[in-house]
């Protein structure tokens, strides 16, 4: 089973390997991003950064979507990760489950931060990021702005300017 889905930049690091795995109870996080998982060298560097005892995977999006649809995962507490909201769309395209969504750390790298709408401290997007939220929340999503898990949560929604 999915138990959260987050868009982050850093994608496993501290706060995904430290803190959200203890809080969620985590045993598995799936790294859904085509063009990471075709980089032998980042692939590697992120399952080292998995925690002990935590399995991780760096698959393109459709494999992503067909290890999360195996009956085998209803099993297990797997936190999906990405580092943008097309890949979470395509993922949630394709699950059969309704996930939590989480965002933060979102936007700072790549591209310059002058073209993009700062919406907090951490999280930064552009037009077409909007564009991406807005069909998310038509599928009947919210995503929870909380960096951490003792951080207040905040709606995405509210954050862009929805109800």
């Amino acid at each position: 089973m999915i138990s959260m889905v987050r868009i982050d930049d850093r994608l496993i690091h501290g706060q995904v390997a430290v803190m959200w795995s203890k809080q969620l109870g985590i045993s598995r996080i799936v790294v859904a991003n085509d063009k990471i998982a075709a980089n032998d060298m980042q692939s590697s560097a992120l399952k080292m950064a998995a925690p002990a005892g935590i399995k991780a995977f760096i698959l393109p999006v459709q494999k992503a979507v067909e290890l999360l649809n195996d009956p085998r995962a209803a099993s297990m507490k797997i936190l999906v990760l990405s580092n943008n909201p097309k890949d979470i769309y395509e993922v949630l395209q394709g699950v059969n489950e309704k996930p939590l969504l989480n965002l933060a750390n979102y936007g700072r790298i790549g591209g310059a931060l002058s073209e993009k709408e700062k919406l907090t401290d951490t999280v930064y997007v552009t037009n077409e990021d909007k564009e991406t939220f807005n069909k998310i929340f038509d599928m009947g999503y919210d995503f929870e702005y909380q960096p951490l898990p003792s951080d207040q949560k905040q709606s995405l929604k509210q954050l862009l300017g929805g109800k």
